[in-house]
């Protein structure tokens, strides 16, 4: 079977040699190696192709455009180059629509329906495998807190799959909180069945009505770690916990083991000599790679009232 790199290739060596373009290494080397597909959209990276001022000096962008997309199918209608994250409080990406105008991507994962705005908001491929998992968890009847909800990455499959009564969504981003708006009523999620909180989950964040709470920030969530304990009911609960951890420094077995220690602490000082309680380590989970000798992590944490 031919790859889409190779069907690319053939399709823009006629179309250069229909606008008097003479194919060589550098054009070849221009091709890019690496994409995403996102429902009808073709995600490229800015940095690494189609960099050659030559390609649109001698061909209409359109017809560029519209040249490539073919050659990754035809459910392919538009193209957008994804830039590097911008440096500020939404981790904004930097997106360049280059064929096409909509900046909605729509994708269905998992029997989940997803939407969100390229140009505003994020979704990490990546994550596939922790949303998943996150579909898998029985929790029938409880009342979950999502400090870091996004457009609902995690909260959909806890709400979709997993039958949440109530999930408790904090959000500071108003295009992420518009995307988890549409992605609800997309799924047919009765209103009464969730509670979304725009603004800083520092001051957003209810207290004491948690079964459970997701922790789902990289590199580190450590900020709301105090927050998502006083979420939790006074019985206690489950917390979800993502992180990097360094291979070169510690095991995960270590990461998980300080993280513990330290909710554990958090827990206990926040409910001081009324309470005691007990953290433990349930599941440790591999994500993805995340750089040179680094992991995406998340441990799954129980704590207990004692006595």
């Amino acid at each position: 079977m031919t790859s889409p790199r190779a069907k690319l290739i053939n399709s823009l060596q006629i179309l250069c040699n229909e606008h008097g373009l003479i194919w060589d290494e550098q054009l070849s080397n221009d091709i890019p190696r690496k994409w995403r597909v996102h429902g009808d959209m073709l995600l490229l990276p800015s940095s690494r192709c189609f960099l050659d001022s030559r390609w649109l000096n001698h061909i209409p962008s359109e017809q560029f455009w519209t040249t490539v997309a073919r050659a990754f199918g035809s459910s392919i209608k538009r193209i957008a180059f994804e830039g590097a994250i911008k440096n500020d409080d939404f981790r904004s990406p930097t997106t360049r629509l280059v064929l096409g105008n909509d900046p909605w991507i729509h994708l269905v994962e998992n029997g989940i329906k997803f939407s969100y705005n390229v140009d505003k908001s994020m979704f990490c491929a990546g994550n596939v495998t922790e949303r998943m998992r996150m579909g898998q968890v029985n929790c029938a009847n409880e009342i979950i807190v999502d400090l870091y909800v996004g457009v609902g990455y995690f909260t959909l499959p806890f709400l979709v799959h997993g039958h949440a009564k109530h999930v408790y969504g904090c959000e500071w981003n108003p295009d992420s909180m518009e995307a988890l708006r549409r992605n609800l009523q997309a799924n047919y999620i009765d209103e009464d069945r969730y509670t979304l909180l725009l603004g800083d989950n520092q001051l957003t964040c209810p207290v004491g009505v948690a079964d459970r709470c997701n922790l789902g920030l990289i590199p580190s969530s450590e900020p709301s770690w105090t927050i998502a304990c006083r979420a939790l009911q006074s019985k206690g609960g489950r917390i979800h916990v993502h992180g990097v951890g360094n291979t070169k420094e510690e095991t995960h077995e270590q990461w998980s083991e300080k993280v513990r220690q330290r909710f554990e602490t958090i827990m206990n000082d926040i409910h001081q000599n009324q309470n005691t309680y007990q953290c433990e380590i349930e599941h440790i989970e591999r994500v993805k790679p995340y750089g040179p000798h680094l992991d995406h992590l998340v441990v799954d944490l129980l704590l207990t009232k004692i006595c």
